[in-house]
């Protein structure tokens, strides 16, 4: 069965890739220095000069052809099994409140530092999926997908260079959006969609508060 969400992810994320980055440098660093510092999450100027899509460019930059395929693999492996339990729409909807919240994250956990990745998405819909699937009556631990979340977010601490707040920002926004989805044995769809606009938008507004700690970070 089709995913759509999961494989226009991919792909635009595929795409941007290609624009952003010197081919010629493929095997390393290759991530152009004018798509950094015109897209990526970073809190100036989102703060200073209202460059508020910033919250959702950056997770569409990756460092390198190997940050992109850790991350898509990942996305790809979750979100068809997420977009396979919900509606397409709902899923889509998944991303983007994990997006804002992972964005959120890393800017408030570091504002003066530009921040790429999808990492937020990926986490998020890792949470989403084990919340999803734990309340409509399975056992994601059996199936590994705890220990999946556990052991990336020890990582998260462990491997230099990570956005930590991105990630667990993303995390909290997937935990929310599957508990608004709640048991998708009886689906209450307008409960859940009002829930998840919330979530999203409490996200942005989170993610735009945290940019104007750029000049007194809280952490």
């Amino acid at each position: 069965m089709t995913k759509p969400i999961t494989t226009l992810f991919v792909i635009v994320n595929a795409m941007v890739f290609v624009f952003t980055h010197d081919m010629t440098r493929i095997g390393g660093a290759s991530l152009q220095q004018n798509s950094l510092v015109r897209w990526a999450t970073y809190g100036f100027p989102i703060a200073e000069l209202d460059e508020w899509w910033r919250l959702a460019t950056g997770a569409f930059l990756h460092a390198d052809i190997r940050h992109l395929l850790l991350n898509m693999i990942m996305f790809f492996l979750l979100g068809r099994r997420l977009e396979s339990q919900i509606a397409s729409p709902l899923f889509a909807a998944f991303c983007g409140a994990s997006l804002v919240w992972g964005s959120a994250g890393a800017l408030l956990s570091a504002p003066n530092t530009a921040v790429v990745g999808a990492s937020g998405v990926v986490y998020g819909v890792m949470a989403s999926v084990f919340v999803v699937e734990r309340r409509s009556g399975g056992d994601p631990w059996s199936e590994g997908l705890g220990t999946l979340i556990v052991v990336n977010v020890v990582l998260s601490f462990v491997i230099p260079g990570i956005s930590v707040g991105g990630h667990l920002g993303g995390l909290v926004g997937g935990v929310l959006c599957g508990l608004a989805a709640g048991d998708q044995r009886r689906r209450d769809i307008w409960r859940t969609r009002i829930t998840i606009a919330v979530v999203g938008f409490s996200g942005l507004l989170l993610g735009i508060f945290a940019s104007n700690t750029w000049l007194n970070p809280i952490f």
